[in-house]
């Protein structure tokens, strides 16, 4: 009875052993996909995401990510007649995004990183408004398209909840820089202008964003 005991606690052990022994993380050679979401607020590039890693060694990742973003805002006074005013904006937008991780030891399962890329994106605007005057209503469409150039670093962390599977989070700092094109407004209704302002050929917009991204974030290593 005490040999089988004895066994028995030893092979306990050595499951132990190998359970604690059990790599969580990718390693050199590895490739990784990740999927993520920022629904409660906007990224510096984009709002959803595709990402592949590529691990050159333990530490040391490229990532090339795919981003996708849309959106719409609208307000109206909740007034009629000549009083009315409304207006609706929404926009459609996609990026590239190559950049370079570097991971730090961390724990088995708890891994910190840094990081640094650049994002190159499309975008569509769409404006629309309207508003009441003595002479009738007076609708107006704006529409134009923009290239988008960033580049930005960020740190963060992947926690392995199983084995090469993984949850994160990460705050970033970036600079971007968004050029706009083929900009068009047309009016129509009754109380259009006689002489409409011209439309813009190009415009361009610079700045600097910080913020953490809750992003519900998943990766998988294989």
């Amino acid at each position: 009875m005490k040999k089988v005991l004895l066994v028995a606690l030893l092979a306990v052990g050595l499951l132990n052993v190998s359970s604690a022994q059990e790599n969580y993380k990718p390693k050199a050679g590895d490739f990784s996909l990740e999927v993520g979401f920022a629904p409660f607020g906007q990224n510096i590039i984009n709002d959803a995401y595709l990402a592949g890693f590529i691990h050159f060694t333990n530490n040391l990742a490229l990532r090339i990510g795919l981003g996708f973003g849309a959106g719409a805002t609208s307000w109206d006074n909740g007034e009629t007649g000549d009083k009315l005013m409304s207006e609706s904006e929404s926009y459609v937008k996609f990026s590239l995004e190559p950049g370079i991780v570097y991971s730090f030891k961390g724990t088995p399962r708890l891994t910190p990183y840094i990081g640094a890329g650049l994002g190159l994106g499309i975008v569509t605007h769409t404006e629309r408004g309207e508003m009441g005057s003595m002479e009738g209503k007076a609708q107006h469409v704006g529409e134009y398209d923009g290239f988008t150039f960033g580049i930005g670093a960020a740190t963060g962390f992947n926690y392995y909840f199983a084995k090469n599977l993984y949850l994160g989070a990460e705050v970033g700092l970036g600079l971007s820089f968004t050029s706009y094109f083929n900009e068009k407004i047309t009016y129509s209704g009754s109380g259009a202008p006689s002489s409409p302002p011209e439309s813009k050929d190009n415009r361009s917009d610079f700045g600097i964003g910080i913020g953490a991204t809750p992003l519900l974030r998943l990766g998988w290593t294989f």
